[in-house]
């Protein structure tokens, strides 16, 4: 039945999170996380006993601070004021109709058991047959609408199950009219109370209306899924700088582990001491970004909650059920961004950095410490924009160019890491990082060419030698050289990093995964040629030139898809934005294609749009407008951008 796979599609709103069961009697938060009566109750008290001074308790769900403050209630009676949710009441009575679980709801209290047949929405009760005609003989409620169980069950009935809303503020009154001028439903005793003043007060009827189709409602849809998406990506970001926190304390410990090798009677005493700073250091900066990571995934959780609650709604409530749930969203929302946007412009990213002292350097008698790290925090508000980012369109928006970064570079392959540009310079056999205004930070030599370089992590970068066959790990914060990876009978020119601690490396018509660690050959795979530059979305796959005029997107063993072109001729750089858009440099056609994730022409960007005549390579910040591009003849940088 059509009407009962909605319903049960929705199951999960109708399940307690606290005994995970099907609710009874659904009482929901100001969060609009919904639980059983007991059970909150239970949590309520329970919270209460290990802090007996706090005048509320936490939301379990997502951990909001629910105040009880003012309250002439007993604790054990904070339960039973809370709100009832309607919606999820009638949902739990639609599903016990179309499972043919309903019973009589008027011989239940007569201590009867008898099958329901039918259902009043005005008074939200079932009904046998015997009861059924007792009801309609009541002048009171003889004409409410009574709806056949079977039909219900059929999905036959045009009617919605609950044909009446309790006032959120008076439970024993019936929402009968909408005040436009406040956006709030209201009883009779409201509207006379509170709302008698207003001008704009209609039926509740008139103002539920098309609500369901309504842009108020589809745009909040849209502003959950999209506020979903950048909670995510939020937390994703995180998670990442504590994985990058890991690498980094890691790599410090080696290093005084080094430095111990060399004194270790000296060295002994004070190694436990920097141990012990840095662990300590290293738990305080652990919890707070675990802190804003469990903040942030709560945040994801209440907005996942609200998008089901109001999808649920509109697929399976009634029009006001509707729009008391944009309306209550709505508010909760708004409050939610602003919140949101307060909590990510105080978040920071955090780094150790360890740096030795000179006495240790030269290992003197007088040495007596070895040296101090610091925690450099960085503003998200660039990386995290996904959350407050402004809407961008990809597909149709004007390219730019905003500034030179770099030029007489010669080949150059060029990427974002912070909020710098690291590039590699083939005239200069060297890498070099930039400041987004063009100034020069800092500069490697490599020795040989350096055809391209990528991203690892945090604060790493790698970059591949052509010709002699290595790859090269930088720290991309201090600027200074890691290690070596000698590929042998491995050619390189271009390369990209992907999960499980590997890099791709590409070369004219080979494809090569090797171990980032090591640089051991895992397995090769040969194309139809052009295959100089590699590119991942996501770390699981990756994108390259395979052929003259095509490009191909691999997963695992399986080819998603081949994008061909006659207007597409030596394809070089891919690079991809935040949207999954990919775009791919054609050198011999002096053009940028850019087509979708699945490998569809959007359009073709000429190269003298973005300041080129030779287009080399293309790099996205990972969550912004902003795009680098490389020329190959005069061996310029550009900055650029889509408005």
């Amino acid at each position: 039945m059509a009407t009962t796979s909605k319903i049960e599609n929705f199951d999960d709103l109708l399940t307690c999170s606290i005994c995970l069961e099907t609710f009874k009697v659904p009482k929901y938060l100001p969060c609009l996380h919904t639980f059983c009566e007991t059970c909150i109750d239970t949590y309520i008290v329970s919270s209460k006993e290990k802090d007996i001074a706090c005048e509320g308790f936490k939301c379990p769900v997502c951990r909001i601070f629910i105040s009880c403050k003012g309250t002439q209630e007993k604790t054990e009676n904070w339960a039973s004021q809370l709100p009832m949710n309607h919606f999820v009441t009638s949902m739990l009575d639609k599903r016990a109709i179309q499972r043919s679980e309903k019973m009589c709801n008027s011989c239940h209290v007569k201590n009867k058991t008898k099958e329901a047949v039918s259902w009043c929405t005005t008074c939200q009760e079932a009904f046998c047959g015997q009861c059924e005609e007792y009801h309609k003989s009541f002048k009171i409620t003889s004409k409410h609408t009574v709806i056949n169980v079977q039909k219900i069950q059929s999905d036959q009935s045009d009617y919605q199950i609950t044909g009446a809303l309790s006032c959120e503020d008076h439970a024993d009154k019936i929402v009968e009219v909408f005040c436009v001028d406040h956006s709030k439903p209201c009883c009779t005793l409201c509207a006379t109370l509170t709302h008698r003043k207003c001008e704009n007060v209609i039926s509740i009827q008139n103002a539920a209306i098309d609500i369901k189709q309504s842009n108020q409602t589809n745009e909040l849809v849209r502003k959950l899924k999209e506020k979903c998406k950048g909670i995510n990506e939020i937390v994703q970001n995180q998670k990442q700088n504590l994985d990058s926190i890991q690498t980094q304390y890691e790599n410090i410990l080696q290093e005084i582990s080094k430095l111990k090798e060399r004194a270790i009677e000296h060295l002994n005493k004070i190694e436990e001491q920097i141990k012990l700073e840095m662990s300590s250091s290293k738990t305080q900066v652990d919890l707070k970004l675990t802190d804003e990571v469990d903040t942030f995934s709560n945040y994801k959780s209440m907005v996942n909650n609200w998008e089901r609650m109001l999808i649920g709604t509109i697929r399976s409530g009634s029009e006001q059920q509707c729009l008391l749930e944009v309306n209550k969203i709505g508010l909760k929302f708004t409050a939610l961004e602003e919140e949101m946007n307060e909590a990510v412009k105080r978040m920071k990213y955090v780094s150790f950095r360890f740096v030795p002292t000179d006495h240790m350097k030269t290992f003197t008698s007088i040495t007596k410490s070895f040296g101090s790290f610091k925690i450099r925090e960085e503003f998200l508000e660039r990386t995290c924009n996904a959350v407050v980012k402004r809407t961008l369109n990809f597909r149709t928006g004007v390219v730019k160019v905003v500034r030179t970064i770099a030029d007489h570079l010669g080949q150059a392959s060029a990427i974002f890491v912070h909020d710098c540009v690291v590039t590699t310079s083939g005239n200069k056999k060297a890498l070099a990082k930039y400041s987004m205004r063009g100034r020069l930070l800092a500069s490697i030599p490599v020795g040989h060419l350096p055809t391209d370089v990528t991203r690892v992590d945090q604060s790493k970068v790698a970059i591949s030698l052509f010709q002699s066959n290595k790859v090269l790990i930088v720290d991309s914060v201090e600027f200074k050289l890691l290690r070596k990876l000698h590929l042998q009978d491995i050619s390189v020119f271009g390369l990209c990093y992907v999960q499980n601690d590997q890099f791709v490396v590409s070369c004219s018509s080979t494809l090569t995964l090797i171990n980032s660690s090591l640089g051991q050959k895992i397995k090769e795979k040969t194309t139809r040629g052009s295959s100089y530059f590699v590119s991942t979305s996501d770390k699981k796959d990756y994108i390259y030139g395979d052929g003259e005029n095509s490009v191909s997107r691999v997963t695992g063993n399986t080819t998603r898809f081949t994008y061909t072109s006659s207007r597409l001729s030596d394809p070089r750089g891919i690079g991809i934005d935040f949207e999954g858009n990919i775009y791919i440099v054609g050198y011999g056609s002096k053009n940028i294609h850019q087509i979708s994730n699945d490998g569809e022409l959007i359009r073709v960007i000429p190269s003298d749009t973005v300041g080129v005549q030779s287009p080399w390579t293309i790099c996205f910040a990972r969550n912004d407008n902003t795009f680098l591009v490389t020329c190959n003849m005069f061996g310029k940088v550009l900055l650029c951008q889509i408005d």
